[in-house]
């Protein structure tokens, strides 16, 4: 085991070696005032019609009133080196800080706000930015591609137990090892992780002048559970909510005028777990519109296991509607020297 532990430092090690000894010869710059809003959370409040199914409500499944996730990204001063329209490209190394929180409110008289999802995490990215331009500064493309390395927190704030035939409050549960199904009421659901994220966008056919542009992504993810430090995850917990998840998404973008339309696909698929779930896919399409600074409509489809806190084992099938709040990637995604071009005069 020992053995084991070690070869993993040994290989971890070397990894970050590999893929620092690049970046020595280049020469990194502090910013203060330029963050890149790139491949991170948004805020958002949905309204929906779908029944949600809390295991121990007599009331239940109720219809979902609205859910809301709050994603406040914090930017450290980070380093940069490179110009986005050189040969090379641009290097951005950042940390954010997002204490994200989930809240939904259900159609019900007594107790219709259940146990709120707490996120709060830290995004170690690493960006590479190209810009250039065709057809004598008429075009331009773009392209991200990038690596977030995140460490978080997941709970619920329960004391209760995690399954529904024990008693007493976390973790001073009897019997010591329960039996499913879960306690969805007020059952503790905590959890440390770590994740990967491999990202990568492209934009092309960009018209400075008439502010339009395609622009298609994709995205890997990898994420493990920890039981490392306060709030880690629990035995009981890790064997039925499982090691961690893997998924792939996909994007594509219209950009006219100014407005934004997108639309996108992701996958998720838990690994580890007893008993077995199934994957979830959810299917999003959002207008953002440029007079509203950000703000956006959409409309998303949710099918498979439920992704709130403990109610990780019922199975949903949601429909979705509501506002969003994401802003655009950041002045570095924009043309350079706009004024220079002949077309813009």
């Amino acid at each position: 085991m020992r053995d084991s532990v070690l070869g993993r430092i040994v290989q971890l090690q070397t990894g970050l070696i590999v893929v620092a000894w690049p970046l020595t010869s280049l020469a990194w710059n502090w910013e203060f005032d330029k963050p890149i809003n790139l491949f991170l959370d948004n805020s958002y409040i949905a309204f929906s019609p779908s029944p949600i199914k809390v295991n121990g409500d007599p009331r239940s499944p109720a219809g979902l009133i609205f859910e809301s996730q709050i994603a406040s990204n914090f930017f450290l001063p980070h380093y940069r080196d490179g110009e986005i329209d050189s040969p090379s490209g641009e290097y951005v190394l950042s940390a954010v800080l997002t204490p994200l929180t989930q809240l939904r409110m259900l159609n019900e008289q007594s107790s219709p706000v259940i146990p709120p999802s707490f996120k709060p995490k830290v995004t170690f990215q690493l960006l590479r930015l190209k810009q250039w331009t065709l057809n004598e500064g008429k075009e331009y493309r773009f392209s991200a591609i990038g690596t977030n390395l995140i460490v978080g927190h997941y709970s619920n704030g329960q004391a209760g137990c995690f399954f529904a035939n024990q008693t007493g409050t976390d973790p001073n549960c009897v019997p010591a090892h329960g039996q499913l199904p879960l306690n969805e009421v007020s059952g503790s659901f905590s959890t440390n992780y770590g994740r990967i994220e491999l990202l990568a966008r492209y934009l092309f056919d960009g018209n400075p002048v008439e502010q339009a542009a395609w622009i298609v992504g994709g995205s890997a993810e990898l994420d493990r559970n920890s039981d490392f430090g306060p709030g880690g995850i629990s035995t009981d917990q890790s064997r039925v909510y499982g090691k961690g998840h893997f998924g792939f998404g996909a994007a594509g973008e219209r950009y006219l005028s100014g407005n934004r339309w997108v639309t996108s696909v992701a996958l998720s698929f838990p690994f580890g777990e007893t008993p077995r779930q199934e994957p979830t896919v959810t299917v999003e399409a959002t207008f953002i519109s440029r007079v509203l600074s950000g703000f956006g409509f959409f409309a998303r489809y949710v099918n498979g296991q439920d992704y709130y806190n403990i109610l990780f084992l019922e199975h949903v099938v949601l429909w979705q509607f509501g506002l969003s709040f994401q802003l655009g990637p950041g002045f570095r995604a924009l043309p350079v020297d706009l004024e220079t071009l002949p077309s813009s005069k």
